[in-house]
C-alpha cells in the first residue's frame, strides 16, 4: 500500500472547474431575476406609500392636489440658467415641495431599479451637465392631469372639445379612483416617439410623457418592461406604458394618451 496519498489530477480539476461554470452560468441569470422581483417588490411598496401621502395632503389641504410640476421639488429651476433635466439627480439641490414632508422615509421616492440603472445610463438624458454628479433624489411624477388646469403657470393639460382637463380637487375626478394614476416613474432615457423623459416632477399622460419601461424588460431591451403606478385609491400595481417599444400607440387610450392618466368617466372627446 502507497504510503502517499492520491491527488486530484489536472484533467480531473479542469472538469470540476468546467462543471462549476455551467453550473454558475444556469444560476446568474436566475439569481438576477429573483434581485429585480425583489427590486420590483420594494418600488411598489413604495408607491403604496404615495397613497397615504396623497391622503394626508389632501387632509390638510381642502381635498386639493398640489401642482403637478412643484410637487417634490418647489422650483425646478433653483438658480438661473439651471438644466431642469438634471434636477433628479442633484444632490446640491435636495426635494423641498409641499409632499416632501408627509413622505414617512425619504427613500420611498425612488424605485430600487431605477437606482441600479442611473449608475449606468443616468447620463443619458437630454442636455446632461456634465457637471453635476448622478445621485438619484427621486424616480417618480405625478399625473399632471391631477392639481392642473389649462393655463396654469408651470404647464397645462390638453383639454376636449368639451373644455375638459385637468382637475385641482379629488372629488372632480368622476372616472374610478382605481383608473386614475396618481404617481409613476418615467425613463431617465429617450426612447422612439418619447423624448420628454424625467425632467420635473409631471408626468403628462397627454401624449407628452409615458411611463417608464425598466422593470423586467424582455431580452435586455430596456425598452419593454413595465413598471409601478400609485393610483388615487392608494393602490399600487405594475402598469405596461402605451406606447410600445417601437413607438406605436398600439395601447394608448383613445390611441394617443398614456393609459390610467384621464380622470374624467367620459372618454376625450
Amino acid at each position: 500500500m502507497s504510503k502517499y496519498k492520491r491527488g486530484f489530477t489536472l484533467i480531473e480539476l479542469l472538469v470540476v472547474i468546467a462543471i462549476i461554470a455551467i453550473l454558475m452560468a444556469i444560476l446568474m441569470p436566475a439569481l438576477q431575476r429573483v434581485k429585480e422581483q425583489a427590486r420590483e417588490i420594494t418600488c411598489r411598496a413604495n408607491l403604496r406609500q404615495y397613497g397615504l401621502v396623497q391622503a394626508l395632503y389632501l387632509d390638510d389641504h381642502d381635498d386639493r392636489y398640489p401642482s403637478a410640476w412643484r410637487s417634490l421639488v418647489a422650483n425646478e429651476h433653483p438658480v438661473g440658467g439651471y438644466e431642469r433635466y438634471c434636477r433628479w439627480h442633484d444632490p446640491r439641490y435636495p426635494p423641498d415641495g409641499p409632499l416632501w414632508p408627509y413622505m414617512p422615509e425619504k427613500n420611498v421616492n425612488l424605485c430600487p431599479s431605477f437606482k441600479v440603472l442611473a449608475k449606468s445610463v443616468g447620463t443619458e438624458h437630454p442636455n446632461h451637465d456634465p457637471s453635476i454628479p448622478v445621485i438619484p433624489q427621486y424616480s417618480y411624477s405625478m399625473n399632471s392631469w391631477l392639481g392642473a388646469k389649462s393655463g396654469d403657470s408651470g404647464g397645462s393639460c390638453l383639454t376636449d372639445s368639451t373644455g375638459r382637463g385637468g382637475i385641482y380637487k379629488r372629488s372632480e375626478i368622476t372616472r374610478s379612483k382605481a383608473d386614475v394614476f396618481f404617481f409613476a416613474a418615467e425613463n431617465m432615457w429617450m426612447r422612439p416617439n418619447n423624448n420628454n423623459v424625467l425632467n420635473d416632477n409631471a408626468l403628462c399622460p397627454d401624449g407628452r410623457d409615458w411611463f417608464g419601461t425598466f422593470h423586467s424588460p424582455m431580452s435586455g431591451d430596456l425598452n419593454t418592461g413595465t413598471i409601478n403606478a400609485s393610483f388615487v385609491d392608494g393602490s399600487a400595481r405594475e402598469v405596461r406604458s402605451g406606447l410600445a417599444p417601437d413607438g406605436t400607440k398600439t395601447e394608448a387610450e383613445f390611441g394617443r394618451f398614456e393609459k390610467h392618466g384621464w380622470p374624467h368617466r367620459k372618454p376625450f372627446q
